[in-house]
């Protein structure tokens, strides 16, 4: 059985400060492993590194990219942002953005491997610090279920992260069951996270940066909603999902969803539970959302369904962090939030 080790946090000049408070752990951060970075600088097709101003950029497409931050890599630079932000915890998983999913099934099974082997490495080199969580190649099902038990069994990790659609197919669709019936068998948690391209883009058009903005978000709502439409949580209860992004507009348009469950029920498919009771069924990290957006959230489906995310580095660690202090709850649960809630998960 998976355990969560608690551990006495080292005393950094900044931990030290924010002993008073709760540390958090962070179930959403890039971390882009030597192994992929390399493989990056070798290819010719996209996504690739180039040199860009002097800096090695990651290049998603012609003209798209980002510089690489030293601490995206460099884990000794990470620990002094987390001990800063008070973030006792990470988890290491591969970036999907610009990542796995973006190659053939050959070289992102190979990355994958690689990845899954450097994160459970650093994991064990850095005790309480980092947890690793598995990359695995959708394009093949088999695949992806073949470097799960991997993962899981030989490195240790201790969950799971994928895109909500791959390649056009999302993860309710019926060809992505098997993965998902292996991820309950296991007991581990698994992490769904919004990817290149969105299903918005030719309404964004050509507002390119609210893909990311915005679009992903649309993405998340849209996958949750199929998973609980399709009653493919329903059938499995021990599975437990994230969603990424304290789950797209969800906890926005509850009551709408409930209404039109209530009154209208025009369509197919309608569900058997309302849809506030179905998202109860998730649990919501708390990337880019604002204090207000995320009492919002713990109102909608229960402060017990939340863990803490800073999506990080497209966002700021100790931003993503006051914003949960800031979220008006009191501080038994915002220490639920930023810790207690994920120390059950990882226990579990």
């Amino acid at each position: 059985m998976l355990r969560y080790v608690a551990r006495t946090p080292r005393a950094t000049p900044q931990r030290a400060q924010s002993r008073r408070c709760t540390l958090a752990i962070d179930f959403h951060a890039y971390f882009q492993p030597h192994a992929f970075l390399d493989r990056l600088r070798h290819r010719s097709g996209y996504p690739r590194i180039e040199r860009v101003g002097g800096r090695e950029t990651m290049m998603s497409a012609p003209g798209v990219g980002r510089p690489l931050r030293p601490e995206q890599n460099d884990l000794s630079a990470r620990l002094a942002l987390m001990d800063a932000a008070g973030i006792d915890t990470q988890i290491l998983r591969l970036q999907n953005v610009s990542g796995i999913d973006a190659l053939e099934l050959d070289e992102g099974r190979d990355v994958a491997r690689a990845a899954n082997e450097e994160s459970a490495a650093l994991a064990r080199q850095y005790p309480g610090r980092f947890i690793a969580f598995a990359s695995v190649p959708m394009k093949d099902i088999g695949v992806a279920i073949a470097e799960l038990e991997y993962a899981v069994s030989t490195l240790g990790h201790r969950g799971v992260g994928i895109s909500v659609i791959t390649d056009g197919v999302p993860v309710d669709d019926v060809r992505v069951a098997p993965l998902l019936d292996r991820v309950e068998a296991l007991g581990i948690p698994l992490l769904l996270l919004p990817n290149h391209p969105s299903t918005c883009d030719p309404a964004l058009a050509p507002f390119g940066w609210l893909t990311g903005a915005f679009g992903f978000q649309v993405d998340i709502s849209i996958v949750a909603l199929r998973l609980l439409c399709s009653g493919a949580l329903e059938r499995r209860p021990r599975l437990r999902v994230i969603l990424a992004n304290l789950g797209g507009v969800l906890p926005f348009v509850s009551e709408r969803l409930d209404q039109y469950w209530q009154r209208v029920h025009a369509g197919g498919n309608v569900p058997s539970e309302s849809p506030r009771e179905g998202m109860r069924r998730f649990h919501f990290e708390t990337a880019s959302g604002d204090a207000g957006a995320i009492r919002l959230a713990a109102d909608v489906v229960g402060v017990e369904r939340l863990v803490f995310g800073s999506d990080y580095p497209s966002f700021d660690m100790a931003r993503a962090v006051e914003n949960v202090r800031q979220c008006g709850l009191p501080e038994s649960d915002v220490a639920r939030i930023l810790t207690g809630n994920a120390r059950v998960m990882l226990a579990a």
